[in-house]
């Protein structure tokens, strides 16, 4: 790829089609060749997203797009979520590999074999990968609290004890819980 088209995409938000056709997309920042030589031992520039690089012969294609709350990644679709910074770092720990959400409109579109790109609130330049490995759909959160183990939900085993599904409340509405349903979202890290 054109080194001036690299420069031009530095700090935006972009698809890339890299050499095996996959898609990735990201806010991409621009590795300058010198910069690659004295780091990567390779005098090329090349587009960064989140620490995934992409040198300029490597690319088939790139271009500048609209961020979304689905996009691509590793040519699977690519789901956008923020963690407050607590349960964030639980899942990089691999402690929490269960995330908890309303099965809205937004998460029905979410499938095992899907990828999702979890913000932390603190920062959103700090983000991790994760692979859905299944979903577990329940009418609520009493009985998905039943059915899960807690611990793997985000809970301390000290916390599992005392957790209450009314602790999803500061998060759902009871009126929401009632109306979408409830799932759980088994994750793994990439």
């Amino acid at each position: 790829m054109d080194h001036r088209k690299l420069h031009e995409l530095d700090g935006q938000w972009v698809r890339i089609i890299d050499g095996e056709g996959l898609a990735f997309e990201g806010r991409c920042e621009l590795d300058d060749a010198e910069y690659c030589l004295h780091k990567y031992g390779r005098a090329e520039d090349a587009l960064n997203i989140d620490n995934w690089l992409f040198y300029g012969s490597d690319i088939q294609k790139a271009e500048a797009v609209e961020p979304g709350d689905v996009g691509l990644w590793m040519g699977k679709p690519l789901h956008r979520m923020r963690l407050d910074p607590e349960p964030f770092a639980m899942i990089d720990a691999g402690e929490k590999t269960i995330e908890l959400r309303l099965y809205d409109e937004k998460r029905r579109s979410i499938q095992a074999g899907d990828v999702i790109r979890f913000e932390s609130t603190a920062d959103d330049t700090d983000v991790l990968y994760a692979l859905v490995e299944g979903l577990r759909f329940f009418a609520s959160f009493d009985e998905l609290y039943q059915a899960l183990p807690l611990t793997a939900c985000g809970y301390t085993e000290e916390e599992a004890g005392t957790a209450s599904p009314r602790d999803m409340d500061r998060y759902y509405s009871p009126e929401a819980q009632r109306k979408w349903g409830v799932v759980g979202i088994e994750l793994s890290l990439l």
